[in-house]
């Protein structure tokens, strides 16, 4: 399994932990792709995660401003305008997880 798959793994788990449900996962729009799609508190949510090795890898500053532009195409293609940053930094021993919430 990739990096990129593992820390979606992750961030599945960590958000159906906290009542999320996946509706989907890796929807491709033409050329874009959302990694998840969570229905949460009554609203569709179209989540893009990142995934870096090592606690201080700061995974999030690769959603950077081509990558945003990208996610709101594909979500509002899909009616969700709401997209939320999943990051996850894998440890030899654990995964630190940050959802931020409305990046797009």
């Amino acid at each position: 399994m990739t990096v990129g798959a593992t820390g979606e793994v992750v961030a599945a788990r960590f958000l159906e932990r906290r009542g999320a449900t996946i509706v989907d996962r890796n929807v491709q729009v033409g050329r874009d792709e959302i990694d998840l799609v969570i229905q949460w508190s009554a609203a569709d949510i179209a989540v893009e995660v990142k995934t870096g090795i090592g606690a201080d890898s700061r995974p999030w500053e690769n959603f950077d401003d081509v990558k945003r532009a990208r996610s709101r195409r594909a979500a509002l293609i899909l009616g969700i305008r709401r997209i939320d940053l999943v990051a996850v930094e894998l440890t030899p021993s654990d995964a630190i997880v940050r959802w931020l919430h409305d990046v797009g």
